[in-house]
């Protein structure tokens, strides 16, 4: 029998959040020998004593209860559904800190969370929550855009040929059905990809340096599917162009219900200077994003 995984999903009970509630639920059900682990985190503030604290504590204590309840009949509700075993958690502390403590605690395989909406203040998803999240993440990470629940149909890897690349490809197999249309994409930024810099270069020229760059992309692409070794028949698109924009693009116009791309170990900091397709990807794709991590499977 193989190993059990566990599906975490963070939720701030919002109605947003009942999507990433139900995917989280059916991506349980399609693994198999898994588990959902269903969290909200009551974010605990800081502050000095003052007359209004005995009614500050007593405003938390009683939305905990009221929180735990609804979590429960949210559980049940999907374990029914679904037929799987959901198990709720209510934490107090910073809301990135609590989530990523339960990823470690429990050996999570994929954290699920939704990408907009926001409940009660005490748990604020949105903003730069899915951002922080994926420092130092131990484990893969689903953004959840769309308000559909099943089976994704339509994924599209972008590709860098990378030793992280066989990583994200395995990993987000786990969670996608055999059935589903699977394209990996290469994306080569060359001349040409700016077209106002290289507007004095003679076009046929031009045109032969990309035809050049595209055949050694593909020849690397050939390369990738045999380290791959996986049974699924993949697609391959080979495109010239800014990454992050060809590939929202590509996604757009083909119908992609979800985005797969592979983190790298990178400096927080030079992430947000540099504009990474992952941070361009979290803002403006308008499907489901996973992030995979850069860890071995």
């Amino acid at each position: 029998m193989s190993e059990k995984s566990y599906i975490l999903t963070a939720t701030d009970m919002s109605d947003w959040a009942k999507h990433a509630e139900a995917k989280g639920a059916a991506l349980t059900k399609l693994v198999g020998n898994a588990e959902m682990l269903l969290v909200h985190v009551q974010e605990q503030r800081g502050g000095a004593f003052s007359m209004d604290s005995a009614n500050a504590i007593l405003d938390k204590e009683l939305y905990r209860r009221e929180a735990n309840k609804t979590l429960e009949e949210t559980a049940s509700q999907l374990s029914e559904q679904e037929g799987i075993t959901v198990t709720p958690f209510i934490r107090t502390g910073k809301v990135v800190d609590e989530i990523k403590a339960l990823i470690k605690e429990n050996n999570v395989s994929l954290l699920v969370i939704g990408a907009h909406g926001q409940g009660y203040h005490f748990m604020p998803i949105v903003g730069n929550i899915p951002a922080k999240l994926l420092q130092g993440s131990e484990c893969p990470t689903l953004i959840i855009r769309q308000e559909e629940t099943k089976p994704y149909k339509k994924v599209l890897i972008p590709v860098d040929f990378s030793n992280v690349t066989i990583n994200q490809i395995k990993q987000s197999l786990q969670f996608i059905s055999d059935d589903a249309e699977v394209i990996l994409m290469g994306v080569c930024e060359s001349p040409g990809s700016d077209l106002n810099f290289y507007s004095n270069v003679e076009p046929a020229v031009l045109e032969a340096y990309r035809k050049t760059v595209k055949d050694k992309e593909q020849e690397k692409m050939d390369q990738l599917l045999q380290k791959v070794g996986s049974l699924r028949q993949f697609k391959t698109h080979l495109e010239i162009g800014v990454p992050h924009k060809a590939i929202l693009s590509y996604a757009k116009v083909n119908g992609v219900d979800l985005l797969v791309l592979g983190k790298h170990h990178r400096l927080r900091l030079e992430d947000y200077l540099i504009g990474s397709t992952i941070h361009y990807a979290i803002n403006e794709a308008e499907c489901d994003v996973m992030i995979t991590t850069s860890t071995s499977v």
